[in-house]
């Protein structure tokens, strides 16, 4: 099986981050009710939890979303057999400043809300846009390459 074009793995990828993206968007406009049943199933009380977790993640779930439709962009692109087009530079930097955005969020959430799992994350996303950030780079050089040869030819 063929991994880029129509009929390629890639197709597959793109359908699942369309669902992603679907289900992402329902549970971004259902936050505060979703996030009130879990405070209610943790036992929780006080309203502070529910108010900076509820901002936390509207700010985090704006993000991811965005992230979540660059990275469709780029597969849409990828589907077309076009991937070194400055649109997919442009898209994994998005990507890398979101990741970063993601990062600084999560180191916030330590001051007010510790958990493991909160620097955990915070590392993860703190690599992640120094990756996107570095494949970028290297998708950069792809396009002049390509345009070089494009005028070449």
């Amino acid at each position: 099986m063929p991994v880029l074009g129509e009929k390629g793995l890639i197709r597959i990828a793109k359908y699942l981050l369309d669902l992603v993206f679907l289900g992402g968007l329902l549970i971004f406009v259902g936050l505060p009710m979703v996030l009130g049943w879990y405070i209610d199933i943790l036992k929780r009380t006080g309203n502070e939890n529910y108010w900076f977790l509820l901002g936390f993640l509207y700010i985090t779930g704006l993000v991811c979303l965005i992230m979540v439709n660059e990275m469709r962009k780029i597969f849409k692109n990828l589907n077309r057999n076009n991937p070194f087009i400055i649109e997919n530079v442009k898209g994994l930097n998005r990507i890398a400043v979101g990741s970063f955005l993601l990062a600084a969020s999560y180191i916030v959430k330590i001051f007010c809300y510790n958990s493991f799992l909160t620097i955990i994350i915070s590392m993860i996303f703190i690599i992640l846009g120094l990756f996107m950030y570095i494949l970028a780079q290297v998708f950069y050089q792809a396009v002049m390459v390509k345009e070089e040869n494009d005028l070449t030819i």
